[in-house]
């Protein structure tokens, strides 16, 4: 059977992970190419399978690269492989109001491209949905207008400032807002019209600035993309229907601490730091580097990276990027620094432990391939004992794990911990008893759940981030 070539102009929505569509799941899943810009929530590109090509086509800070030029960039992208690739071209919110996407859709009707277009969830209803702001209530308004703060300089498409509803949303308009602002007081609209100014909608960084015309109109300071602005007296609805935003303080006084590695805490100190959580480091392991060869990799149908230390080592000694074999990893991070080092897309399982890695291997090669397992002395045998009855298995031993003693000072006064690896969560069973009855306690997956025998909760995801939602979800059931 020919394989059916087509370009999915799919929307992502506007920020909340959860607000994608089961459609575009499924197809950033089944993709074989993926074109994204900057709005998108990169969480989601996990879903994709290890060799699908990712390429990002939004603008890059300090680039001064204009919008047209970057869309005939993604335009030439979306030629090149969607004559011969299942492509996804995601976009954030609705690929057909104010994306591009009905250009991009011409573009491909033009070059005899198929394709189809997924909606998604849009930030204009979305963003103040989750302010507590109905676009329409019967008591307030029955009609709204949608406008680009970027308007089109076609004169068929201008607006008519004065025949404006009373409810007016504006996307993409933080550069253009006072200028917008002037325009509709010089039509009549009040300097004392409330205005909200809803920054990063639907994502935990969302932050809601009431204000008013006159004063936007005088260049307020403050307002950055990506903001969304609602007009009108609907606005006054905010402060009692805030439903998010009271979510969200709910997190300022917590106090996570993190049970991992020395060392290694750089992400998730800079994504707690994002949400203005206190981060606490507890360092229960040391990673030491041991003296290894590595064997002719050649002589290998498949190589296995089951950490992005692994990764690290092993690109100290030897240029992956030569590898002709398959290469395998255990989860999201191992495989983005493979691909960014190397650029190696590793095969990597739909769950992110060993039982995952296994099934994948399993999959994706013949009985009595050569596979060698590149990972830690400390890890265990479920791995290998998967593949020694069907592959030929070889290991090298990077890194040691030396255990470190667990401070009870540091988890006595703690909101929730996170444990990111069996050998943290040995540490955490050492502590007394007692100083682990208020913190609630995440473990990063079922391997590492195994070594706990005090009460906690095991991410869904087995990341960080999964870790974090885990928390949430607790926190807000």
């Amino acid at each position: 059977m020919n394989k059916i070539m087509v370009v999915y102009i799919v929307g992502a929505g506007p920020g909340d992970m959860e607000l994608v569509t089961l459609k575009a799941k499924r197809l950033i899943e089944e993709a074989e190419v993926i074109i994204y810009d900057r709005l998108i929530n990169e969480e989601i590109l996990n879903w994709a399978k290890a060799e699908c090509k990712i390429i990002y086509m939004g603008k890059r800070d300090g680039e001064s690269i204009s919008s047209q030029q970057r869309q005939n960039e993604i335009n030439s992208a979306i030629i090149t492989y969607g004559r011969d690739y299942k492509v996804v071209r995601l976009k954030g919110g609705d690929p057909f109001i104010f994306g591009r996407g009905g250009e991009e859709a011409l573009l491909c009707e033009a070059s005899s491209i198929k394709f189809e277009v997924v909606p998604g969830i849009s930030s204009f209803s979305a963003a103040p949905a989750y302010a507590g702001i109905p676009i329409t209530h019967r008591e307030y308004n029955s009609v709204f207008a949608v406008l680009t703060g970027h308007e089109s300089t076609k004169a068929k498409a201008a607006i008519n400032w004065s025949a404006l509803p009373e409810t007016i949303i504006i996307l993409m308009g933080a550069s253009k807002i006072q200028e917008i602002s002037q325009k509709l007081i010089k039509v009549g609209r009040k300097k004392s019209t409330p205005v909200a100014a809803i920054n990063w909608g639907t994502t935990l960084k969302q932050n809601t600035k009431l204000t008013t015309l006159g004063l936007l109109a005088e260049g307020l300071e403050g307002i950055t993309p990506p903001t969304i602005f609602v007009i009108g007296v609907i606005t006054n609805l905010h402060s009692k229907l805030n439903w998010f935003e009271r979510k969200i303080k709910e997190l300022k006084d917590k106090q996570i601490v993190i049970a991992r590695a020395k060392k290694h805490s750089k992400e998730s100190e800079k994504l707690l730091k994002a949400y203005k959580i206190e981060s606490i480091s507890m360092p229960l392991i040391e990673v030491v580097p041991r003296k290894f060869d590595i064997p002719r990799l050649d002589d290998f149908n498949a190589i296995v990276f089951t950490s992005v230390e692994g990764v690290n080592r092993v690109g100290e000694k030897v240029d992956l990027s030569t590898f002709k074999g398959k290469v395998f990893a255990i989860g999201p991070k191992t495989r983005n620094l493979l691909f960014e080092k190397f650029q190696i897309n590793a095969h990597m399982g739909k769950k992110y432990n060993s039982e995952g890695l296994g099934k994948q291997i399993l999959t994706n090669l013949q009985k009595g391939d050569k596979v060698l397992l590149l990972r830690s002395s400390a890890a265990t045998n479920e791995l290998k004992n998967m593949l020694k009855s069907i592959f030929i298995v070889s290991s090298v031993y990077l890194y040691d794990i030396k255990p470190l003693p667990a401070d009870p000072n540091i988890v006595k006064d703690a909101d929730a911990i996170f444990v990111m690896s069996a050998s943290c969560a040995k540490g955490i069973e050492l502590l007394d008893k007692k100083v682990l009855e208020k913190p609630i306690i995440i473990s990063i997956g079922p391997e590492t759940s195994k070594h706990l025998s005090i009460p906690h909760l095991t991410a869904r995801e087995y990341t960080f981030q999964g870790m974090f939602n885990t928390y949430l979800n607790y926190l807000w059931s």
